[in-house]
């Protein structure tokens, strides 16, 4: 059993790209459903309302083949950035289901600001029980070189990316590729250095 957790951050400064960012995610989830990847897909956004914590699954567990795209509609950026809290919240769908295979992709465009439950080394634990179960967590820069942040929640180089608004799209299609192996045959999904060269 397996599923899809993207999360989405749609503070305030997002909003230069945001249309590109709602395109590379619906791209991701046509992607999975042209590679016929078995898998369920949930949709959650984070930032702060009049400087509280926000997070909202906008789609939910949603089988790739019937996912409706989401739009402007659903979402516009507005607040701050509480990366830990948010990472607390998708863990924890995550943990709820009974998967073998997970793959959690964290997509923001700045670091932390606003966070009151968790640190970041809290939530790097948390990551790094999903990285023991064998769950791939990715972490994609939106315009911003996310490289030192991703590293302190955990992660390895070669699951971290930095895309421009230009190439969102590109970036989540062939990280839709990588993820369908992971599928089939459990090859870890990452980028190699040709991908991140070209996501710039």
């Amino acid at each position: 059993m397996q599923h899809d957790f993207v999360l989405l951050d749609r503070s305030g400064s997002m909003g230069n790209l945001w249309k590109e960012a709602l395109s590379s995610v619906n791209a991701y989830v046509k992607k999975l459903a042209d590679e016929k990847v078995d898998t369920g897909v949930t949709l959650a956004t984070f930032d702060t309302v009049d400087g509280k914590f926000a997070f909202e699954v906008i789609r939910d567990r949603i089988i790739p083949s019937t996912w409706h795209e989401v739009t402007e509609r659903d979402a516009t950026p507005r607040g701050m950035t509480p990366l830990n809290d948010a990472t607390g919240r998708i863990v924890a769908l995550a943990e709820k289901g009974n998967y073998d295979k997970v793959a959690i992709i964290i997509m923001t465009d700045g670091h932390e600001n606003h966070s009151k439950e968790l640190t970041v080394e809290a939530a790097k634990a948390l990551l790094d029980r999903c990285r023991a179960k064998n769950w791939q967590v990715i972490f994609l820069g939106a315009n911003f070189d996310n490289a030192t942040q991703s590293m302190a929640y955990g992660n390895a180089r070669g699951q971290t990316i930095s895309a421009s608004a230009a190439n969102l799209g590109a970036t989540m299609d062939f990280l839709a590729t990588a993820r369908s192996s992971y599928g089939s045959a459990g090859k870890a999904m990452s980028f190699t250095e040709e991908q991140k060269r070209k996501a710039k």
